[in-house]
């Protein structure tokens, strides 16, 4: 079996993840290429989050279409095609590449990621120790 260099360990010791504690909503303005490279936590905080904004956009969508047809015509439009086609656009490509790494599309909440980070934090720590032995 063949292994890059840099995931090679030695003497018992475990691969070191890095991930940054926070997400940006902007990094989903990053091609494909890039988002592949994030880790899977910050690629399921950005799921979550464009999730989140496209449920948001689709409320206003339907608030807007409720209103009066001659207000909305212009409106619409742009929301739709700006907006909501971009962040089910990503959505897309996020579910893709989380289906690359689970084999499925998970369902991400706030406990889930909150759940994740702790056992990413608990995993630390028990390298921390590993390596002080």
């Amino acid at each position: 079996m063949k292994v890059s260099k840099h995931i090679a360990q030695t003497d018992g010791k475990r691969l070191v993840i890095r991930k940054r504690d926070f997400t940006q909503p902007a990094q989903l303005e990053q091609s494909t290429r890039r988002l592949k490279k994030l880790s899977t936590y910050e690629l399921l905080e950005l799921y979550h989050f464009i999730r989140t904004e496209e449920q948001a956009a689709e409320v206003v969508l339907t608030y807007v279409t409720d209103l009066e047809q001659e207000e909305t015509e212009s409106y619409e439009s742009v929301l739709e095609t700006t907006t909501l086609t971009w962040k089910k656009k990503k959505r897309y490509i996020l579910e893709n590449l989380l289906r690359e790494r689970f084999g499925y599309i998970p369902t991400v909440t706030v406990r889930h990621l909150e759940e994740y980070r702790e056992k990413i934090r608990q995993d630390e720590r028990i390298l921390m120790t590993e390596d002080k032995e």
